[in-house]
């Protein structure tokens, strides 16, 4: 999947669309099949375009205006007929495709340019901690919502000094395997600074549990119905990858002294393979990195210069992922001074495994 956005590099508006679709690797030439297209889009996080469900892999799923406000559909790639509309736009869902969860992503992207949607003004602008402004689960068959909870909620449950005055915002929600528990990023920004942890829940917004409250988690994933990988930072350990059990206080390094920078972190399907980048360092490169988590051998496997002008809102990070199978990454770079889709053949790369 993959969308065709405007080569311009310029902050998202709202009268800018792009093409939904995607590419056709049983093809030698390897196809763009347009499906669709939007203007609820953004440069970090698109329009959430994703498979639905994700077994399926006829039908995909992308937020779209729906009647002057934000909503999603679901489109069938064969027809390309729209064969559901949603009220409110989708973050993500449920692996089994049941459900879904939603948030605001106007005053996202008010509180962080280039992760929302500028379309529609924040109705909670003002509202420094909002009561009625939170997360939605939606039910995916039937339309229906629930509101789980507030950002008022949220900052009641063991908050820090530096929450007292800021502005609060969530973001970065992702269901576990199983689709028992999600995680989210409860954010604040005070004076200028921004900071924010892990909070993780089940799916009816309830058991609620701080995961990382320290002021600082970056990127993530999880590992296992109940493990969660994040680099953040601890008094007692530093900023490195940390794994973590759910609902506890236990916690290990990954990594160390190998992977220590932030960078968009993923396993490997089938093996022990930990993929992740890394920002552009001072000669402008950006390092595609797997650690063999069995012998902690850390591999660079490529390395993609980004230019000066893709940086802030408009960066291009590598974001690298993999197939369902493990075969193939597929990575995001404007080494060519354009944003391209690069997919990566792991069977080149016996030595990691």
């Amino acid at each position: 999947m993959a969308i065709h956005a405007p080569l311009e590099n310029n902050p998202q508006n709202k009268e800018t669309s792009v093409i939904c679709g995607f590419y056709d690797l049983n093809n030698s030439d390897h196809p763009f099949i347009a499906i669709g297209e939007t203007t609820t889009w953004c440069w970090q996080q698109g329009c959430r375009l994703q498979w639905y469900p994700h077994n399926n892999n006829r039908k995909i799923l992308y937020n779209k205006m729906t009647d002057g406000q934000y909503g999603c559909v679901i489109q069938d790639i064969d027809t390309k007929k729209i064969t559901r509309t949603y009220k409110r736009p989708v973050y993500i869902v449920a692996n089994d495709g049941n459900c879904g969860l939603s948030l605001n992503f106007s005053r996202l992207q008010r509180l962080r340019p280039g992760y929302g949607y500028a379309n529609l003004p924040d109705k909670y602008e003002g509202q420094v901690v909002p009561e009625d402004d939170g997360i939605w689960r939606i039910n995916m068959k039937t339309g229906e919502e629930r509101f789980l909870f507030s950002i008022a909620d949220i900052k009641k449950i063991e908050p820090l000094k530096n929450m007292t005055g800021a502005e609060h915002y969530f973001n970065h929600l992702l269901f576990n395997p199983d689709d028992t528990r999600f995680m989210f990023f409860h954010l604040w920004i005070k004076d200028g600074k921004r900071y924010n942890r892990l909070m993780t829940c089940d799916i009816d917004g309830k058991d609620l549990y701080p995961l990382i409250n320290e002021g600082h988690v970056s990127h993530y994933c999880w590992k296992s119905n109940n493990e969660l990988l994040a680099f953040s930072t601890h008094r007692d350990t530093g900023m490195n990858y940390h794994l973590y059990k759910d609902k506890s206080s236990s916690r290990e390094i990954v990594g160390k002294g190998l992977l220590t920078e932030d960078g968009h972190p993923s396993f490997s399907p089938y093996d022990s393979l930990l993929l992740t980048d890394t920002y552009p360092d001072k000669y402008r490169n950006q390092h595609l990195l797997i650690l063999n988590l069995k012998d902690n051998k850390l591999f660079q496997i490529g390395s993609f210069h980004s230019p000066l002008s893709f940086k802030g809102e408009v960066r291009c990070d590598l974001h690298p992922r993999w197939s369902p199978s493990g075969r193939y990454i597929c990575i995001d770079s404007a080494c060519d001074g354009k944003r391209v889709m690069h997919v990566l053949d792991m069977s080149y790369f016996r030595s990691i495994k």
